[in-house]
This record gives C-alpha cells, structure tokens and sequence, in this order.
C-alpha cells in the first residue's frame, strides 16, 4: 500500500500541534524558566515541523555538564511554580544496555492536557561538549528534508498514532531518511 499523496492536509495538522506546542510554550513561560540555566536548544518534531502529537524536545546546554543537584534544584523551582499537570525526574541515563538514544545528563518532564489530548515537554540538562557531539549525529532538526520525505514521515507518524504502535520518531526518521522507506509495507519490514 502506497503512502497516500495528503501532504497537505497532514502538514496542516502538524502546523496545528506546533501552534499548539508554541502556545504551551508561551502560556506556561517554560522557556523563560530554563533560558536562566542555559542555552534553549529545540530539538527532534518541534524543531523539524514534523509533529504529530504533543510532544516536545529540548535541551539546556551550558559549557560544564549540569550536576543533579543543580537539576534537582531547577526541578523543585519548576514544580512549585505549577504550571504543569505533572513533573518527572531523571538522572544520568547514559546506561550503555539503552545505546545512544538519550543524552548524558539529566532529565526533567513535565505533563500538560490540551483539549483531550496529554502532551509532553522532555528537557535534557547538558553539556556542551555531549550536545554538540549529539548534533553531529542523526538529528532530524539538521537534515533539510525535501517534500516528499516530509510527507512520508507525517504519514507514517499519523499511522503509527491511529494504530497505536510502539515506535520511536527516531525509527521513523531512520526508515524515509536511511532505508528511503516509502510505503507502509516498508516501513513495517524495516521495523522487525
């Protein structure tokens, strides 16, 4: 089954949740909180106008790598100024059994409900060193996409949502831009 041919209506959906994300941005003054703390580097969808669910991607970068007692304090800050459902703590995930799909250092989520929907804000606390090293790898933020990829990733995000799968972006990114998946037979063979 080909991918069918509804860029257009997909990249208007994908606008619509990056207004969205924009407006939670600037209703919750997230950004001016963490700005305080270090560069506000957005990453992943948001940054790539690839969204398709509520979910955003950002990493506070400063030349030394954060300590987490310095991100435990940003947490407590963050938490009493309550302008999310829920917070989330991590510590330094660089555990060598998840391979390179998260930085080194520290993260903070934060949960909020827009209309029916829950969405996401991953922070990463980190250095300098580790998110340039980052930068140069697989970043979907840096490869510029043509149309036709851009419509095929919305379109496997959109079947990946509607059925409920499992699968990282990342994956996705990977299928169109490495393995130059077109179709959703292809996908779901790159995926086993």
């Amino acid at each position: 089954m080909l991918v069918s041919n509804h860029m257009s209506s997909l990249s208007e959906i994908s606008k619509k949740y990056k207004q969205q994300a924009d407006n939670l941005l600037e209703e919750t003054g997230i950004i001016d909180d963490l700005k305080k703390h270090g560069d506000v580097e957005f990453t992943g969808a948001y940054a790539a106008d690839l969204m398709m669910h509520g979910d955003i991607d950002i990493s506070v970068v400063r030349p030394k790598p954060f300590s987490i007692e310095e991100v435990f304090d940003i947490f407590r800050s963050l938490y009493f100024k309550a302008a999310f459902r829920s917070y989330f703590i991590g510590g330094d995930w660089d555990d060598p059994r998840k391979g390179n799909e998260f930085p080194h250092g520290y993260y903070v989520g934060m949960k909020q409900r827009i209309g029916n929907e829950k969405w996401k804000i991953d922070v990463w606390f980190i250095g300098e060193e580790d998110f340039n090293n980052r930068k140069k790898g697989f970043n979907i933020s840096n490869i510029p996409l043509t149309d036709g990829q851009r419509g095929v990733i919305l379109a496997f995000k959109q079947y990946r949502n509607e059925n409920k799968l499992s699968v990282p972006s990342q994956e996705i990114y990977e299928a169109v831009l490495r393995h130059n998946c077109k179709t959703i037979e292809e996908l779901t063979e790159f995926l086993k």
